[in-house]
């Protein structure tokens, strides 16, 4: 697996350096902004606390803040992805296709977002009523204080969320890649990415802590440091285009391993898009 995980690597690797100027600029325009209010993010919490209406405040700049990034994210997400997949073919898109690409996949990855965003919220709904509910059973049956053991009840929920959660994670991770390469959106997405991960939890795990570790590092270290911030931000707007360049081309790997992509929609391409790079 280490070695799928390093080639998958080395295929972005490679399609990015091709064109370096056009994912530096795409970088440059949106990934910059969400980057800087990431890290930005903990000195603006400090200094709102100390305003006449901090939690009133702090809501309003968080949701405006939340906002920016989440248009700017798209915006890169869409361009970024529709960028990387036709190079397997070595047919690199120009900027001005990129940016018109997020003209038609930006409302169908917004609702598509909104689906997965309920469902992780109905799912945190229901562990949360049925810890309720087990905890009252217990609790009148056995007439123990749960007060007192507030750890045994907690803990449990807590780790059975945070697994619960990143097994979801891993199972629609291609989402955002399939509705902008196959212009679909709604729950099909979903069922797509469900399907094409299939047996690929050893690669795709690595890779999301990989990225989610670097980015939760960066912003401790950079805390409420000015210079810091300013340092980091381009490291994490870099972390973050190879993060949604990788998700491509796990995309177009995940699809010859399950769904014989070579035979069918590449078998004329396949030595010029390197995917036997992507499958050894």
């Amino acid at each position: 697996m280490a070695s799928k995980i390093w080639n998958i690597f080395c295929e972005t690797n490679r399609i990015i350096v091709a064109q370096p100027g056009h994912y530096l600029t795409l970088s440059f325009i949106f990934l910059l902004p969400p980057s800087f209010v990431s890290l930005l993010l903990n000195i603006l919490i400090k200094y709102i606390q100390q305003a006449t209406y901090p939690i009133l405040t702090i809501s309003l700049v968080s949701i405006l803040f939340l906002l920016i990034s989440y248009i700017f994210t798209y915006c890169a997400v869409i361009s970024i992805t529709s960028s990387v997949y036709p190079s397997f073919l070595n047919q690199p898109i120009k900027l001005k296709q990129a940016f018109k690409s997020i003209s038609t996949s930006f409302f169908p990855l917004l609702a598509t977002d909104i689906i997965v965003y309920a469902i992780y919220f109905v799912a945190f709904l229901i562990f949360a009523l049925v810890i309720g509910a087990v905890s009252f059973v217990i609790a009148y049956l056995t007439g123990v204080d749960l007060q007192a053991h507030y750890f045994f009840v907690v803990v449990p929920f807590v780790l059975a969320c945070i697994l619960f959660f990143m097994f979801l994670g891993v199972q629609l991770s291609l989402v955002k890649v399939i509705v902008v390469v196959e212009s679909l959106w709604g729950l099909e997405p979903l069922r797509r990415s469900w399907k094409l991960v299939e047996g690929m939890l050893l690669v795709i795990i690595p890779i999301f802590t990989l990225f989610g570790l670097s980015n939760l590092v960066l912003a401790s270290l950079a805390g409420d440091s000015w210079i810091l911030i300013l340092v980091f931000t381009p490291i994490v707007a870099l972390l973050t285009l190879y993060n949604i360049a990788v998700l491509a081309v796990l995309y177009v790997y995940c699809k010859d391993k399950n769904e014989k992509l070579a035979d069918q929609v590449f078998a004329t391409e396949k030595d010029e898009a390197r995917l036997p790079l992507i499958s050894s």
